[in-house]
């Protein structure tokens, strides 16, 4: 294995693969480190969970497998491949007292998108969300803005072949579909209901595409290498110039290296943020690319409720049923400041047959108090640092997700829906698995980690490419924008090093 590259990546995952992608179509060579099993490998034990539960098996009934993930059980999907989840013993974190935060990490190449039983909804996000702070006063705007962003999401959603419709709503932009979705019987008729009742309020058609595992193409032009079960622990930094020289890593038992002239993370929120506090040194002594004193600071993840279940009468579903879901985007303080909280929520809508299960996700407004630490004495399995992370849910959240609550079950009974006796309630944070922020991007380095192009202020050959740098949340899934972003910003990397600019 080569030990010097034009460019690392740490992470495979969607971010990572678009990064990879676009540096090695570029003519670069890349090194890709991935904490995941081989691909093959993962297929395989994927194959024989599928047959154990065909047999019987049950993982949600296995006391030992509970007690290894106990955190990661608690995700919806868990049971469909734990293996792809991180076992908890070997990957600890910390939380303060009384403030519970549900860390969902799955660990192989491509990401939480390839896990089973995904969502896979991508949704953009608007001028709308980048300047919501100009907007209700809260925060702070985006240094980018829709326009900057647009071109991104257009090539983004063609390579993954997006299915879904232009429906002309300003705050959420009409994606670039190759194929249009119908709604289903049971949908057309809450969609109907909806429009007769609340005329500021949509049921649109989902937008969806399978998981996008930009990794692939990458590989597929021989100028990436892929490490895989390589635990990145440490960013090295040169002691004369400040910029970042490589990358260190454990695999299998063993502490490795490699040099590169760009070095990108993609490890998501958290773990990137992580590993640029356990790199800290001589020249960055609170954590590289800390000067600001924002990393690790504004963690968000959407606010989440479930729960909220009806069945349609019987002569609405008449047709065969199928499975389907759809979407209501914010309706909440849109046009003008309305209710007693600030930003919005938006709801997927399941159905299944004349059942049908509405999940809501809310904004949690980017607050300096909700961040992540290092653990000054607890190590994981590798002896690697590991994180504490405080995040709560505030007043505003908490209103949102009463006036969720109560909207969604008025819909259900004006379309004449039988509401299931359960108690909705607002998951703890982490649970919707949708966590961002920690290193913002900003125009400005004394407030903020990265600029504009997702370049730390303080190591200008060091990118940070994922989640972290998000500045508010908006209430749509992120990898969509994600994605556009980390493309955005490797074209960036690859402008930088033809003007030698690395």
């Amino acid at each position: 294995m080569p030990s010097h590259y034009d460019a690392i990546v740490v992470g495979a995952g969607p971010t990572g693969g678009w990064v990879a992608k676009t540096l090695t179509e570029a003519g670069m060579q890349v090194l890709v480190l991935e904490a995941g099993e081989p691909e093959p490998m993962r297929r395989a034990r994927l194959l024989v969970h599928r047959v154990r539960r065909r047999a019987g098996y049950r993982a949600e009934r296995d006391s030992g497998a509970l007690a290894r993930q106990r955190v990661q059980s608690n995700c919806y999907a868990w049971s469909a491949d734990p293996a792809v989840f991180v076992d908890d013993c070997d990957n600890p974190y910390t939380t303060p007292a009384g403030q519970p935060f549900t860390w969902i990490r799955a660990r192989q190449v491509g990401g939480r998108l390839a896990v089973p039983q995904h969502g896979l909804q991508f949704f953009r996000m608007s001028d709308f969300d980048f300047k919501a702070a100009s907007r209700d006063g809260f925060g702070t705007d985006w240094p980018i803005g829709y326009a900057d962003l647009a071109p991104y999401y257009d090539r983004v959603e063609r390579f993954m072949g997006l299915r879904g419709n232009c429906d002309g709503i300003p705050h959420l932009p009409d994606p670039l579909a190759g194929e249009p979705v119908a709604l289903s019987q049971a949908e057309r008729h809450l969609a109907q209901k909806i429009t007769a009742g609340w005329p500021e309020r949509r049921l649109i058609v989902r937008r969806t595409a399978p998981a996008p595992i930009p990794i692939r193409a990458a590989r597929a032009t021989g100028k990436v290498t892929l490490r895989c079960r390589a635990v990145a622990r440490q960013i090295l930094v040169d002691r004369v110039t400040g910029n970042a020289r490589g990358v260190s890593w454990i695999e299998n038992g063993e502490e490795r290296e490699a040099t590169a002239r760009v070095v990108a993370l993609a490890a998501s929120a958290i773990e990137s943020t992580r590993l640029l506090l356990n790199s800290s040194c001589h020249r960055h002594p609170e954590g590289l690319g800390n000067s600001s004193g924002t990393l690790g600071k504004y963690l968000m993840d959407h606010t989440a409720i479930t729960g909220i279940r009806g069945r349609f009468p019987q002569e609405v579903v008449t047709r065969k049923p199928r499975t389907s879901w759809a979407y209501i985007p914010q309706f909440r303080n849109v046009k003008r400041a309305e209710k007693d909280f600030v930003r919005g929520y938006a709801t997927s809508v399941f159905s299944m047959g004349s059942v049908v299960a509405l999940t809501v996700f809310g904004e949690m407004l980017p607050r300096e108090s909700n961040r992540v630490t290092i653990d000054p004495v607890r190590k994981d399995r590798w002896g690697i640092p590991i994180p504490r992370i405080a995040c709560s849910h505030s007043d505003n959240e908490r209103a949102q997700a009463r006036d969720a609550i109560d909207r969604c079950r008025e819909m259900l009974e004006d379309a004449g829906c039988t509401l299931e006796p359960q108690d909705p309630v607002l998951a703890p944070p982490g649970l919707a698995i949708h966590e961002v922020g920690t290193a913002r991007m900003g125009s400005d380095p004394k407030t903020s980690v990265l600029d504009p192009y997702n370049r730390c202020w303080d190591v200008r050959n060091l990118f940070v490419v994922d989640g972290s740098c998000f500045v508010s949340q908006g209430v749509q899934n992120p990898t969509l924008t994600m994605m556009a972003i980390a493309l955005r910003a490797a074209e960036n990397i690859v402008s930088l090093r033809w003007r030698n600019e690395l």
